[in-house]
């Protein structure tokens, strides 16, 4: 049986994975596949700088939580935040263009601001209100972006990053209210050894994210480059579709993430690994069935014309993302417990698969091509994890006194 606390974060989830969908099918009707490839690419260099913005407010936040005082932490994560996103936004506009500054400013510091504050709340186990900050962000740009189209008349593709302003600004001062309901923010007293520590596990983590990422996303890059972008506004929506599933596991895996870093129980946070893998790939395997059930032409009239290959594309893609449901769960227990390197070493495996089969792939068999490199790179890396976790568990037997 799932937990209330597990519940209740699938369903928060799940809220979020609609109002995400909303914005999708918004945007490809709209602006059909090249709008949506253009919006797309600029998303995935928002994703970019965000990595590296969460080396402050990411899940160092929530791993430092209970034993760093809050506004040290959270004055930590503001300043890293503003510099970070400044920082990428002047790179990535200079490289793709200055008239993306402003998203790639604005959007990553918003995010990088509610991340801070929804890590936080997740390190001291107020899942609540971790689930609550996760809600209202999709709900709240697709409801900025409704008004700015069906009341204001507005149909420039500019309305979604506005739409992201508008929305996410909302959500940072509900974020900040709640913070201060019940204690007041104070300037905090210079913590060096606390800096040391929050930056020390920023880094890794999020090096390690970056190189997942890289996993993730850099189809689209090759995508782009080499198929134009009208192709990857298809990909990206075989993508949106695909990973779906995943609100299952990154919901399992937030909950599991706070148990692990609040437990000295090693051998009961082994044990939970194992359920909520079990589980994620036995829900997983459900939702990813119904998807390839819709008919092609189902996936024609919510997305558009240009949207017929989406269903051929997701099954292609379905044994990959089902390893990475499942493996979610491994890789939260190694970053519960600080063991960063396992992470490291999964993410340079599944990135070394990408770097050799995209360009071959995609070159031969266009997007089809796209689907089978990160099968081969999903599987290697999730494949590597549930090798060390079972390596481990082999050895704390071996070690165990009789």
């Amino acid at each position: 049986m799932l937990s209330r606390n597990t519940t209740l974060t699938i369903i928060t989830k799940f809220i979020m994975l609609l109002a995400n969908f909303g914005l999708v099918v918004f945007t490809t009707q709209l602006w059909g596949s090249g709008g949506r490839g253009e919006i797309a690419l600029v998303i995935a260099n928002i994703s970019i700088i965000l990595i590296f913005s969460n080396i402050f407010c990411g899940s160092t936040v929530a791993y430092h939580a209970p034993v760093i005082e809050r506004n040290l932490l959270l004055a930590i994560s503001l300043s890293g935040a503003i510099i970070v996103s400044l920082a990428g936004g002047i790179i990535f506009a200079a490289v793709f263009g200055w008239e993306n500054f402003l998203p790639l400013f604005l959007i990553t510091l918003l995010l990088s601001l509610i991340s801070a504050v929804s890590s936080y709340w997740l390190g001291i186990k107020n899942i609540t209100n971790y689930n609550l900050l996760s809600l209202l962000s999709p709900i709240f740009i697709l409801a900025a972006l409704a008004i700015f189209y069906f009341i204001l008349n507005k149909t420039t593709l500019n309305i979604i990053w506005l739409s992201y302003y508008t929305g996410l600004s909302v959500v940072l001062i509900i974020a900040v209210a709640g913070l201060t309901r019940n204690e007041l923010f104070k300037v905090p007293e210079t913590g060096f050894s606390g800096i040391k520590s929050i930056l020390h596990y920023g880094v890794n983590n999020e090096f390690n994210y970056l190189i997942q990422f890289l996993n993730y996303r850099l189809s689209y890059y090759f995508i782009a480059g080499m198929l134009g972008l009208d192709k990857l506004g298809v990909f990206s929506i075989v993508v949106a579709v695909s990973e779906a599933v995943w609100i299952i596991s990154r919901s399992m895996s937030a909950v599991h993430f706070s148990n692990v870093v609040n437990s000295d129980d090693h051998l009961k946070s082994r044990q939970e690994t194992v359920a909520f893998a079990r589980q994620s790939f036995l829900i997983s395997l459900t939702a990813l069935a119904v998807a390839v059930l819709i008919p092609r032409t189902g996936y024609q009239f919510i997305f558009g014309e240009e949207f017929g290959s989406v269903k051929l594309l997701i099954i292609y893609l379905m044994p990959g993302i089902l390893a990475i449901s499942v493996s979610n769960l491994y890789g939260h227990y190694f970053a519960g417990t600080g063991n960063l390197k396992v992470l490291r070493n999964k993410s340079l495996a599944g990135l070394a698969a990408t770097l050799i089969l995209l360009p071959l792939l995609i070159k031969k068999l266009q997007l089809t091509g796209a689907c089978i490199s990160l099968n081969v790179s999903y599987i290697i890396s999730s494949f590597w994890l549930w090798y060390v976790f079972m390596k481990e568990g082999r050895s704390a037997e071996v070690k165990a006194p009789e």
